[in-house]
């Protein structure tokens, strides 16, 4: 017969693991719980009106979203790769906006095909005319980077070629992008890449930043500045490592155009696609980064892989 302190101690570990797995199933339930409140789902209506399928964006003329925004045109990410394959301007599309955090993107499209063109709305046109443009070349690594003139946040005139022997990191925005992921992304990316660089003084010295404005009627130098110092925490200092330009609509369209990137004015907001970009210290492009997935730690890595790229060569030499 087993002894009764064996038999109460035996129960006694399966009451204990039954135990932990109830636990351990209400806590996985919390967390998914959780998840499920952290992400909102609301649905979107309107027209295309550009797609970039490297980027994975598509720009909508959307209908009122109830308890979300008004009616207006904007950039989504898209991570339905079959419907950027089938999509054009013009097109219905309605689709699940998510909305998670400081991420959105678009799930679950459903796209009505539009034969007649002559309906779309006019910044439809105007993107298509864009994108099928003579001045839209892919452009991809060992590309040389003309020279560009801008204005930086202190009204100084700079050229992106005095940026010759650093890693240059570039982006686009507008200092009144309303979108979480996607000027003010970009701003936090670069913010956390000064910092980190500011850690490493090694890399910091052979690395610039650049963040361009694709609103130079609104963003002047004065403006520039005001928007890098919040980013900057007031340090004046670090504008050495991380500047902020701007220039003639002309000036600016030009870099754009040659990354690839479009926008277009839409009453007090921008409609625009992202591109970002690593120059190797030799001028030539290193990487381009197609859209808002890549990160902090992955530019840091490029950045590091180019200048190591750039000794090899040297010492090659």
């Amino acid at each position: 017969m087993m002894p009764t302190y064996f038999l109460n101690s035996h129960v006694r570990r399966y009451l204990c693991l039954a135990i932990a797995f109830v636990l351990l199933l209400a806590a996985a339930a919390c967390g998914q719980e959780a998840s499920d409140a952290a992400q909102k789902r609301y649905n979107l209506v309107g027209k295309v009106v550009s797609i970039d399928k490297r980027g994975k964006m598509v720009t909508v003329a959307h209908q009122e979203i109830p308890g979300l925004m008004a009616a207006m045109t904007m950039p989504f990410m898209l991570k339905t790769e079959w419907a950027l394959d089938v999509l054009n301007p013009g097109d219905q599309i309605s689709a699940a906006l998510i909305v998670e955090g400081s991420r959105t993107w678009l799930e679950e499209p459903v796209v009505t095909r539009q034969e007649n063109t002559a309906s779309a709305p006019p910044a439809a046109a105007a993107a298509a005319a864009t994108t099928s443009s003579p001045l839209t070349t892919i452009r991809s690594a060992g590309d040389q980077l003309p020279s560009f003139k801008l204005v930086n946040q202190d009204g100084v005139a700079i050229d992106t070629q005095r940026y010759a022997g650093r890693a240059l990191l570039l982006t686009f925005i507008y200092t009144r992008c309303p979108l979480p992921d996607y000027c003010i992304l970009m701003n936090d990316n670069f913010a956390e890449i000064n910092q980190r660089l500011s850690e490493r003084p090694g890399l910091e010295a052979k690395t610039q930043l650049l963040s361009i404005s694709i609103d130079p009627e609104h963003d002047t130098p004065q403006v520039m500045r005001e928007h890098g110092l919040k980013l900057l925490k007031n340090n004046s200092k670090k504008f050495e490592r991380w500047e902020f330009a701007t220039g003639t609509a002309r000036e600016v369209r030009a870099v754009a155009e040659y990354f690839g990137l479009h926008y277009e004015g839409q009453n007090d907001q921008i409609i625009h696609s992202l591109r970002t970009a690593i120059i190797a210290p030799d001028g030539k492009i290193f990487k381009i980064y197609h859209g808002n997935e890549w990160t902090a730690p992955e530019a840091l890595r490029d950045l590091e892989a180019a200048l190591s790229l750039h000794r090899e060569s040297l010492l090659a030499a």
